[in-house]
């Protein structure tokens, strides 16, 4: 079941990325033998005799299985919120989440694998796009492995999705309560102090030095917003920024919404002023910030760790231009941009940036869904 989960996904990205209909067809074919393979090993076996390896087999297929509906999907001819919702790829995370709760229910006494605890960040970044509330038995990430510093951003991803649902919720009531949207305006400002608190206590070798490229020539636009970039010491440092800048965008685009629910009377109209100015700023920082980091998640430059990190006279080495972008480095951007490029409040110009990076990303990764990022009709805000 997994060699053919493996191998039809393979098979797919080669095909799309190279652009090879044979190989699209060997993996759908492969695709047709493994559905039928599965429903044996899921279904008719019975998941719950499973132990931990045979949790962690199918729970592999199955997410393997949602890559594989991504990477063949093709743009419809309707709008993305009508297409996001009817994915063929949700089938599949219902059936991962179904899994976990097998593996939570009966083996959670057990150390969980490393395909636990991925699968569940899967889960929780799933129910976020999908506007779902996250079940009580998944909310404590010390239970699927997390812990450290992982552990405190994994507790504020799950108060984000659980605020954007309860935020999603009150939007679509007729009679709107002003007293629950100011207690969940109230929710999100604590929450978005929790995330400073959290990026408090990321260590200072990890950190990022700004830099400007004078040469306007020396960039492009394609890869560089503005003639300002953040550089870290490692790829993985950046991994961590760019989580925590999507995370603000998120809180404070989902506040500006809150604060249109509660507006005056029920706010004074200078407190209501001042935390809408405070939401914008704290909005474009974050998304300046999350701007000024690609060029580095991608390796369009190079930090010189001989140089003094603290000197502002230091600049960046830049590699050369090109269409060739790594997939792993591709892969650790992915989460962020899809949430700039659609969160309603971030510059029109800025999130069409973000769009068109996250639409060239598709195409790397071979990513059906990601490169109708490009596609204006296909992507709408949230």
């Amino acid at each position: 079941m997994v060699d053919l989960a493996v191998s039809s996904v393979a098979l797919a990205i080669f095909s799309r990325t190279q652009q090879h209909p044979p190989a699209a067809r060997e993996a759908f074919l492969r695709y047709g033998r493994l559905l039928r393979v599965a429903q044996e090993e899921i279904t008719r076996k019975g998941i719950l005799t499973c132990d931990e390896q045979g949790i962690d087999e199918c729970l592999l297929a199955v997410v393997l299985m949602g890559r594989y509906e991504t990477t063949m999907h093709r743009p419809a001819n309707v709008t993305w919120k009508d297409s996001f919702s009817s994915l063929h790829s949700w089938s599949h995370h219902d059936g991962a989440m179904a899994i976990l709760k097998v593996w939570y229910d009966n083996l959670s006494h057990n150390a969980p694998s490393s395909i636990i605890k991925q699968a569940r960040r899967g889960m929780i970044r799933s129910a976020l796009l999908r506007n779902r509330p996250l079940p009580d038995w998944m909310r404590d990430g010390s239970q699927f492995g997390e812990h450290n510093m992982d552990l405190g951003f994994d507790g504020i991803l799950v108060r984000i999705v659980n605020l954007r649902y309860a935020f999603r919720s009150l939007e679509q009531k007729k009679n709107l309560l002003s007293a629950e949207a100011e207690e969940l305006n109230n929710e999100a400002r604590e929450l978005d102090e929790a995330c400073r608190e959290w990026v408090a206590q990321i260590p200072s070798a990890w950190s990022y030095q700004l830099l400007s490229i004078a040469e306007p020539n020396s960039w492009l636009r394609r890869d560089f917003y503005s003639s300002t970039v953040y550089s870290y010491a490692q790829p993985g440092f950046a991994a961590v920024w760019i989580q925590y800048f999507a995370a603000r965008m998120l809180i404070n685009s989902t506040r500006l919404r809150l604060l249109q629910l509660c507006r005056p009377p029920q706010f004074l109209d200078f407190t209501y002023q001042q935390q809408r100015r405070e939401c914008t700023t704290y909005l474009k920082a974050m998304a300046d910030s999350l701007a000024s980091t690609i060029p580095f998640s991608l390796g369009r430059i190079m930090a010189d760790n001989a140089k003094d990190r603290g000197s502002r006279n230091s600049k960046p080495a830049i590699t050369p231009i090109g269409d060739e972008i790594r997939p792993a480095l591709a892969l650790l951007t992915v989460w962020p941009l899809s949430v700039a490029s659609s969160l309603d409040g971030v510059d029109p110009g800025q999130q069409l940036w973000f769009r068109s990076e996250l639409a060239r990303l598709g195409r790397v990764l071979g990513d059906g869904v990601l490169e109708c990022a490009g596609d204006t009709s296909q992507w709408t805000t949230t």
